[in-house]
């Protein structure tokens, strides 16, 4: 049986880039950062995308002819998550590093920048693009080995590393090894099996979704929880029962998931990669997204294909 479908967003994403991020939801009351942090209320990838380059030329495959006659990308994508892909209950308006790849590739398949975002759980990605649920996954998507035994990779195009939250009066934690002994809040693949083979002794808690891991922390059900850096510097930068650690750890390279089956439309998404880099596209993206969240320049965007799996 196909898996089932996971939420689609109640909105059409191509255009949906300005707008403030809203304060997130909580549970047992407290307080969130959004409200009086001003980088969170000028978040607007509009102008990245709107710079961002048309394709021309491009071969015709099978899942580019899908993505044409449907007249929208449909991505796997994030709506919680600051900074990557997070929507504005108020507005419908989606703002972030991730859906502006997502948004930039769209323009560069169909000349406008129009993306169907669908949610779901971190274990779902694969199923959903192997029944062509959706056309890519762009939802800060760690390759690995064995993921790549089931979809293509098309990067990375963000290296982040596998980070530590803990609660905001929780335990000092400076490296990985002192989670042994601890429950800490994972989400299934990538996140689990990079605190597994880190530190064994740790208890990893599984959880479907990063909100449960993080409620998980405020609640005191776990002692950490472990990500990669992109989601928990977006959830602690908003939540002050958060506490983003020091301890980093491992690689967590973003891909762009795709199709397994059509290995010439992943050349036409490392195509593209290599476009934006090249054009300036993938900085001015940063600056407008991530950029106001962290301090210092843009990082260097890493080589399509520099990581095993991609």
């Amino acid at each position: 049986m196909p898996a089932p479908l996971p939420r689609r967003t109640a909105l059409r994403a191509g255009l949906l880039a300005a707008g403030a991020v809203p304060l997130l939801a909580s549970c047992g009351g407290g307080t969130t950062r959004t409200a009086g942090n001003p980088a969170y209320a000028t978040l607007d990838q509009a102008d990245a995308v709107a710079r961002g380059p048309v394709g021309s030329g491009l071969p015709e495959t099978p899942t580019l002819r899908r993505i044409r006659a449907q007249g929208v990308l449909r991505q796997s994508g994030s709506v919680t998550t600051p900074g990557f892909g997070m929507m504005n209950p108020a507005t419908g308006k989606i703002t972030g590093f991730d859906i502006g790849i997502a948004q930039l590739l769209a323009k560069y398949l169909l000349g406008t920048p129009e993306v169907d975002t669908i949610t779901g759980g971190a274990d779902t990605r694969e199923a959903i693009l192997q029944n062509q649920s959706v056309d890519v996954a762009v939802c800060t998507y760690t390759i690995s080995k064995s993921r790549a035994r089931l979809v293509s990779f098309a990067g990375p195009y963000y290296v982040a590393r596998s980070g530590i939250v803990v609660g905001a009066d929780g335990p000092q934690v400076t490296t990985v090894r002192e989670l042994a002994g601890k429950d800490v809040a994972v989400q299934p693949g990538a996140a689990q099996e990079a605190l597994q083979k880190a530190c064994p002794q740790a208890r990893a808690v599984v959880f479907e979704e990063s909100s449960q891991c993080a409620a998980a922390v405020r609640q005191g059900r776990v002692q950490a929880w472990s990500a990669n850096t992109a989601i928990l510097l977006g959830k602690a930068a908003v939540d002050a029962r958060l506490r983003m650690t020091p301890a980093t750890y491992g690689s967590s390279p973003f891909g762009i998931g795709l199709p397994k089956d059509d290995p010439a439309f992943k050349q036409i998404v490392v195509g593209f990669l290599q476009r934006i880099t090249a054009d300036g596209s993938w900085r001015r993206l940063w600056e407008q997204t991530v950029g106001p969240l962290v301090s210092g320049p843009a990082p260097e965007p890493p080589r399509p294909g520099s990581v095993p799996g991609s």
